[in-house]
């Protein structure tokens, strides 16, 4: 069982997290706790006769090392119960600072160059401190500390001074403040600083790894001309004699005014004499409001076009005009309506409800169309990108469908009311001519006589065994009619060997 399996007893806490670590970090750690070892051991010998320190402390570490992907060394402590390959021998013996201070002046002696902190330009006093706190003891402790960009940024985190007070007494190149701290891609920016170099010297300015222009310079100042297609915030660097400056964040302000979909809200399948509403899906997806600004409508007629297939509902919907399919080719459109609307302002990141969004216009003609919505087609905002403002939209307006016919209002649907076979009687109604004409009786087919007119049928009174009342249906290409007055059937009555003598109604 291991370490990790063995059940708890009763009394025994759970297992602390086991967390790898940096020996510096450990260094840290053991040094604050003799710090504060050390203070409580002068508290109490203050009363006494008898000064007391720690004067030497070994620790014998079984430890699991490893080296991370940027090169540091991770330690990780032996769980208990378990042995690790690498033992790890610390050993720590009180030093007093004059002691240290007269180990490092000698050295530089040796070397002819100690410089001591306070010589360093506008240093503070409470600076020296916590540069001592990181080991810092010397302007040589310093330059030997901070090497490389990465060794600032850490000298700076550790001993709580600001990465351009290290680079100011090293004398690299450093940036203070930009101003303004956000604007508009391409906007011009000031950038403050420190030791930008001589006017021969190549100096360069990055924002989102992308080179700005530089206007104007001095060795403290840059004029600068952002990137033009930024979007949202990012950091600015200067390079400078191949030496990079600290890091500061900048923000490219932009509007993004895009036009997702155009989308009917009419029914469906559209018609020619139909009034259809569309409306846009509009959204400003950049990080700063836009202000009011104008929306344009147009509809526009296409050449002759095969007619897209109807949906599995049997409705003929939008479709966008970007087509890969031999069905839509590009052919000329002529402009029918253009309308100007007004929007008001737009949130970033918000989704518009304005009512400049809806448009309706009533089509007489059927063909094939293109709805258009352009946001700020006059670009009186600065939009970063022009290509998703509009949005294109193709549709086809369907013939109205044929006419339906009908009855005149009873009791005026037909005449006679009631007759036998092979008897005429006349309907009457309307849109009797769309297409051929076919009559009923209940179920049974009659026959026209003669021409149909748009008014009137004549009919001959198809045979039934016997009498009865019926409904006469009417049906054309433009739909199905039924009367609502009855239609009495006559089958003639016989009494004896084949003589009629009368008829016999229902």
């Amino acid at each position: 069982m291991t370490n990790s399996d063995r059940p708890l007893t009763p009394n025994e806490p759970p297992a602390l997290p086991n967390d790898e670590w940096e020996l510096s970090e450990l260094i840290q750690v053991i040094t604050a706790e003799l710090d504060q070892a050390q203070d409580t051991l002068i508290l109490k010998s203050q009363n006494r006769r008898l000064s007391m320190m720690v004067n030497q402390l070994n620790l014998d570490l079984q430890v699991d090392v490893r080296r991370d992907p940027n090169g540091h060394l991770m330690f990780r402590t032996v769980a208990p119960g378990q042995t690790g390959a690498t033992v790890l021998k610390l050993g720590f013996t009180p030093a007093l600072d004059t002691q240290v201070q007269e180990t490092r002046k000698s050295v530089d002696l040796e070397t002819g160059d100690y410089r001591r902190l306070e010589d360093l330009p506008e240093i503070q006093s409470v600076e020296i401190q916590k540069l001592k706190t990181v080991g810092i003891h010397s302007v040589n402790d310093l330059e030997v500390a901070t090497q490389t960009p990465a060794m600032l940024t850490e000298i700076s985190s550790k001993s709580g001074l600001g990465e351009t007070r290290l680079r100011l007494w090293r004398n690299l190149p450093l940036i203070t403040q930009i101003k303004p701290e956000s604007g508009a891609p391409g906007s011009t920016v000031i950038i403050d600083g420190a030791n930008f170099g001589a006017p021969t010297d190549t100096v360069e300015v990055y924002f989102q790894d992308k080179l700005a222009r530089i206007r104007d310079r001095t060795n403290s100042r840059l004029t600068v001309e952002m990137p033009r297609n930024v979007i949202g915030g990012g950091l600015v660097v200067v390079k400078t004699a191949n030496q990079k400056t600290n890091l500061l964040p900048w923000r490219a302000d932009i509007v993004d005014l895009n036009v997702q979909d155009v989308v009917l809200d009419s029914p469906t399948p559209l018609v020619a004499g139909q009034e259809v509403t569309f409306r846009a899906i509009l959204s400003n997806q950049g990080n700063v409001d836009a202000a009011g600004f104008d929306v344009s409508w147009e509809v526009s007629q296409v050449g002759i076009r095969r007619v897209p297939p109807l949906d599995s509902a049997g409705s003929m919907m939008l479709r966008a005009v970007v087509d890969d399919s031999d069905d839509i080719q590009a052919t000329p459109t002529q402009s029918i309506k253009q309308v100007l609307y007004s929007h008001t302002a737009l949130r970033s990141q918000q989704q518009s409800t304005d009512g400049a969004l809806l448009f309706t216009h009533k089509f007489d003609q059927p063909g094939t169309y293109q709805i258009s919505f352009t946001a700020d087609p006059g670009n009186q905002i600065f939009d970063q990108l022009r290509t998703n403002n509009q949005f294109v939209r193709e549709f086809v307006v369907n013939p109205p469908p044929p006419p339906a016919p009908f009855f005149n209002a009873a009791p005026d649907q037909f005449t006679p009311k009631f007759g036998k076979a092979g008897d005429i009687i006349t309907l009457s109604g309307q849109n009797f001519t769309v297409g051929t004409a076919a009559v009923r009786f209940g179920s049974v087919n009659g026959t026209i006589v003669g021409t149909p007119t748009a008014t009137q049928i004549m009919v001959r009174v198809p045979s039934f065994s016997r009498g009865v009342k019926v409904l006469v249906t009417v049906q054309t290409r433009g739909g199905t009619v039924t009367s609502t007055d009855s239609f009495t059937v006559v089958v003639p009555g016989y009494y004896g060997s084949g003589t009629a003598i009368g008829s016999n109604l229902l």
